[in-house]
């Protein structure tokens, strides 16, 4: 609403103007001009996020279920150590014994991981196995239909590796037993199959024997721990008199602790104990000197190696 008032000719001088009184209230213009600096700082504010989030490295990271650390985890490890921009990266890892196993554009590495899990484990992973993501190294398994093909038939073997052990072992006889074992171990996962052989003969006995043992079976590792059952197979040769030959038959059990001393290198402790179904007795001028055990206990120590 305005209010208007008009002069009046007898009040007010002939070359007065009118005056107009209004409450509404004007806007204001714009009386300095735009900074382009400001809407170019204001344009690079709004576009750097999706331009960092377009230029961010892809990758593809498959982690096992009983890996210490998930796929988000070893994704974001692996992305602050490749440059951006670049081809997607495709990594694959598997639980192997003490570790995990990494693998990525036709290469793969085990990394042992201790007492690491989470962030911290995912971090020493990327860091161990960063050669397998460098571009120049090997071509990107994303991007070669041929090695993607050949990715898939070497995932659908069967993976394991082979361990060999050179062990001292003593077992309780009537004297001991004390020999020199040779151990091969197949490991898959956390199934492990092994066939043990040596010999050994009896300290201190007056009767002389030399005892060859055979065990043969299969069991679980973890870590640094493993599980075994066996089949044992001792074969006896007695060299006194006339001599013997006899074979003892029975099944076992053992314990091992495999210690990490050097990349791919472990001493290892053993226990266990041996069944026997079978037993000889000797006797030598009508007295008994030796009857073979129904239950013998075994100690062992050496170290192992995986080729």
């Amino acid at each position: 609403m305005s209010l208007r008032i008009v002069t009046s000719g007898s009040l007010v001088a002939a070359d007065r103007s009118e005056r107009s009184f209004s409450f509404r209230v004007r806007a204001r213009r714009q009386s300095r001009c735009v900074s382009l600096k400001l809407l170019a700082g204001i344009a690079c504010v709004c576009t750097a996020p999706a331009v960092a989030l377009a230029d961010e490295r892809v990758v593809s990271a498959d982690v096992a279920a009983a890996a210490p650390f998930d796929a988000a985890q070893l994704a974001a490890a692996i992305r602050i150590r490749v440059p951006a921009g670049r081809a997607p990266i495709r990594v694959r890892v598997f639980m192997v014994a003490g570790g995990v196993r990494v693998e990525s554009r036709g290469s793969a590495r085990d990394v042992p991981l201790g007492s690491f899990t989470g962030a911290a484990a995912a971090r020493l992973v990327a860091l161990a196995a960063s050669d397998l993501f460098v571009d120049d190294l090997a071509p990107t398994l994303l991007e070669d239909p041929a090695l993607r093909a050949a990715e898939t038939a070497v995932d659908a073997r069967p993976r394991g590796r082979v361990t060999m052990s050179a062990l001292g072992a003593a077992a309780a006889w009537s004297h001991a037993l004390g020999g020199l074992a040779i151990d091969v171990a197949q490991v898959s996962g956390s199934r492990v199959v092994a066939i043990e052989a040596g010999a050994g003969t009896l300290v201190g006995s007056p009767l002389r024997l030399t005892a060859g043992v055979v065990r043969i079976g299969g069991g679980l590792r973890a870590g640094i721990a493993e599980l075994r059952a066996t089949a044992t197979v001792v074969p006896l040769y007695v060299s006194d008199g006339a001599g013997d030959a006899t074979v003892l038959w029975g099944i076992g059990a053992s314990a091992r602790l495999r210690i990490p001393l050097v990349a791919g290198v472990r001493a290892v402790l053993a226990t266990g104990v041996d069944l026997f179904a079978t037993r000889s007795t000797y006797i030598v001028e009508q007295m008994p000197v030796l009857e073979t055990p129904r239950a013998a206990a075994w100690l062992a120590a050496g170290i192992e190696v995986a080729p």
